[in-house]
Parts: structure tokens; C-alpha cells; sequence
């Protein structure tokens, strides 16, 4: 079984106010760490909990170069083995600035785990340690995929042999019409689909670490510190963080967009070298064969802001040329995306033109969202439609001219004003694990 965290947020201020019980203790001998055990017998299981938290200090403090966590009031950061984790574990910190001065809305954390928790505790400290230190530097975001993904990718980063990344991975590709903003509660609650989504996230955080060419796992922190808020109000968010570092966030997931079309394949890019199998391919809307063209692909589930839908095109000859049009919701940005080997390209706007250099190709459309679009808006689907024939085909009749834009788009622009939905969802950090039946 696969054991996993996630990020709950619409809980009242008082919920996880009072810390587990505690019948004794015991410190680490190298760091600020104190571990409670509410039963006697599970002492043991403290041995654990801290050597992977002083693993997830060493690894992630000293050598991803992320500030030390704030403490509470003793200095000392609690770990609890108790059954108040539910058959899992969770960070938590209060809604209150620690530190009023530094710009910075962060707040200390204490965690906590189930003893019956089903999984490796030093994969689990890992993690958790990581949801500590995103705590104390911004914990106003509200996207679950942020949180979970940048753990995910810190606990990746600490220790590549994590087995249950694989799954994590799966799920995310498999998926895309999420995009960068839903989450597997989103998926199970609407779709009755049991996803790690936001954990396989880490996938885009491997491309932006290798795109942006810093030290290996650079990109977390500076996401991180990029997003950090001096009050309640979420602005910048990460999405904004992204578009901060990039340039443009748009340019930014548009080029994953296209570069996870060649994982779980022979293309499959050097960032994401451990997953060629044909597990870690992308989810496709549809496949469809060269005879079949033209036609029209609708797909099941609509994209969100950010969401993608794939299509591939096989039976074709290096050098037939095909054409892609986006019929969707007025109001929204679409971009359309072409993957044929080493060409991969794509414009924003309605339609696009492809030459296969092999007989299959993967088009695509991606919602950007409407215009002035922000990352802590309500997530809604767009109606959308692709077209796809080959170019001179006398089945079908030319469409109308359709206006292309370039790639360098702008970043959605950030609307000012405090937001009533954030402050109702931030009403307290709680980063939780749940288990995966």
C-alpha cells in the first residue's frame, strides 16, 4: 500500500490547537528535535522519526540550502508518535505570523504520526520536515499541488530511491487535464478517481529545476521564497513565483507541456531520466489513425486552468503535413501544442500546423485560463473541441483564418484586494497523509 500526505485547509482556527498527548520523550543529540510517544511501546518508533529528521535537516538545510525552520516558544521542533494521525502523519503550524519583521508570513510547525503508519517513518520525516520548512516562510498558499509537489520533490532530492515516486509519477501523467492547479481529493471527490496527483506534481519541479540549470533542487526554494507573502493575502502566489523566475509562467508550462509528452518513451528527456517505461507515459484524450482524418476529438473531462488534453496521430509518412484547430469557450487563452520527434512547438492562439518527421504525432490544447487569470481563482472547466486533418485534404473544407500569437506571452496580470475565499480556506495549516486503499 501507498501511503501519502495532503494538504486540508477549510478547518476552523482552534482545529489541531491542542498537540497530542504525551507520556515521555526523548532529544536528538545533533539538532533541535524532541520526540513524544503517547504509548510506552511505541518509544522505538521516536528512534526512527529522528534519525529521519536529522537526515531531512542535514539534506535539505545544510545541503538544499533552505532556512532553518522557525521553532516555537522552547526552541525545539516536536515530532508526535500518536494515534491522533489517523493512519498517517501530518504537519501542522497555526495561522499566526512568528515573525513580524522578515516580510515573511511563516509560522512554526510540530508534526505528527500514526504508529500504525504503514511506511518507511524516514521517507515520511522526509517530507514532513519539508511541509515544516515551507511553513516557515510563506504559509499562505493555497494550492494543494504546491505544497505536496515541492515536498515531494525535496523528499526525492533527499533520497532518490524513494520506491513510491513511481506511483506518484504514474498518476500525474496520467491526468493532464488537471493541469498545475487540481489535486487527487479533487479527482476522487468529482471523478471517483484514486489519484497521488499532486504528488506525482514533482515531475514539472524536475523540469523547472533542469530548465532554469541552478544546483539540483534549487527551484524548490526559490519557488519558495519567491511566493513568501508579508500578510494573509496570497499574492504573489506560485504560480506568480513561477512567472518570477521564468520570465514567463506560460513560456514555463507550455515547454513541460510539450517535454512530458516524451517521458515513459525513447524520447524521454535527460531531467526525467528514471522514467522511460511506457507506464510513465502521458495520458492521451484519444489515438487516432492517419485514415481516420479529418476528425474531431471532445474530450471526456474538460481542462481546467492550466489542464491539457493529448491526442496522437499515428499511420503517417515523414513529411505529411497535418493541422490542428481549437474550437473552445470564448474568454479563454488556448495555447495548441505539436510534438513530432525533435519538433515540438506550439502557439498560443486557435490552430497550428505540423510536419511529422515519423508515422505517429501528439497534438494538443492547453487552457491558460481567461485574461488577468490568477492561480487562487475558483478551478472551472472550458468547453473545447480539436480538429484534425491533413493539410490539403479535400474531405474537408478550409476553416476561417484564425489569428496566431507568439510564445512569448505576458503573465497573467494579479488582482489587487484581499480575498474572502483565502481567508476561509487558510484558516489553518495542516499538511496531512492519507492513506491509498
Amino acid at each position: 500500500m501507498i501511503f501519502t500526505s495532503l494538504a486540508l485547509w477549510a478547518l476552523p482556527l482552534t482545529a489541531l490547537a491542542e498537540r497530542p498527548s504525551s507520556v515521555g520523550s526523548v532529544d536528538s543529540v545533533d539538532r533541535p528535535i524532541r520526540c513524544h510517544w503517547e504509548q510506552s511501546q511505541h518509544a522505538g518508533l521516536c528512534d526512527e522519526a529522528i534519525d529521519g529528521l536529522e537526515a531531512a535537516w542535514r539534506l535539505q538545510v545544510d545541503g538544499l540550502g533552505w532556512p532553518s525552520p522557525i521553532m516555537d516558544d522552547d526552541g525545539i521542533l516536536d515530532v508526535y508518535v500518536s494515534s491522533e494521525g489517523e493512519g498517517g502523519a501530518y504537519a501542522y503550524a497555526p495561522w499566526e505570523d512568528a515573525v513580524l519583521i522578515d516580510g515573511r508570513f511563516g509560522a512554526p510547525a510540530h508534526i505528527v504520526i500514526d504508529p500504525e503508519f504503514d511506511t518507511w517513518f524516514y521517507w515520511t520525516m522526509l517530507h514532513e520536515f519539508a511541509h515544516v520548512l515551507q511553513y516557515s516562510i510563506d504559509v499562505t498558499e493555497t494550492r494543494t499541488l504546491a505544497w505536496e509537489s515541492t515536498a515531494t520533490a525535496m523528499e526525492f532530492w533527499s533520497d532518490p530511491t524513494l520506491l513510491p515516486m513511481d506511483d506518484y509519477i504514474v498518476d500525474f501523467q496520467a491526468t493532464p487535464w488537471v493541469g498545475l492547479l487540481g489535486d487527487g481529493w479533487m479527482l476522487w471527490d468529482d471523478h471517483g478517481v484514486d489519484s497521488l496527483y499532486e504528488y506525482g506534481a514533482a515531475l514539472w519541479l524536475f523540469h523547472a529545476d533542469a530548465m532554469l540549470g541552478g544546483a539540483v533542487g534549487q527551484v524548490g526554494l526559490d519557488l519558495w521564497m519567491e511566493g513568501a507573502n508579508p500578510d494573509w493575502e496570497n499574492e504573489p502566489d506560485f504560480v506568480d513565483s513561477l512567472d518570477a523566475l521564468t520570465g514567463s509562467w506560460v513560456d514555463a508550462w507550455m515547454s513541460f507541456s510539450l517535454a512530458r509528452v516524451g517521458v515513459g518513451t525513447a524520447s524521454t528527456p535527460d531531467w526525467a531520466a528514471p522514467y522511460t517505461d511506457a507506464k510513465f507515459a502521458i495520458g492521451l484524450e484519444r489515438s487516432v489513425l492517419a485514415s481516420e482524418l479529418p476528425t474531431s476529438v471532445t474530450p471526456e473531462s474538460m481542462p481546467l486552468q492550466t489542464g491539457a488534453v493529448y491526442v496522437e496521430v499515428t499511420g503517417l509518412n515523414p513529411g505529411d503535413r497535418i493541422r490542428v484547430e481549437v474550437d473552445g469557450d470564448r474568454g479563454v487563452r488556448w495555447a495548441v501544442l505539436g510534438y513530432a520527434d525533435r519538433v515540438q512547438t506550439w502557439q498560443e492562439g486557435s490552430t497550428l500546423e505540423l510536419e511529422a518527421e515519423s508515422a505517429a504525432v501528439v497534438v494538443g490544447v492547453v487552457n491558460l485560463g481567461p485574461e488577468g487569470f490568477d492561480s487562487d481563482d475558483p478551478l472551472s472547466r472550458s468547453d473545447v473541441s480539436i480538429a484534425v486533418q491533413r493539410i490539403g485534404d479535400p474531405t474537408k473544407a478550409a476553416g476561417p483564418e484564425v489569428e496566431l500569437t507568439g510564445c512569448g506571452c505576458t503573465a497573467a496580470s494579479v488582482p489587487a484586494g484581499p480575498r474572502a475565499l483565502l481567508l476561509v480556506a487558510l484558516a489553518s495549516g495542516w499538511l496531512r497523509r492519507r492513506r491509498r486503499p
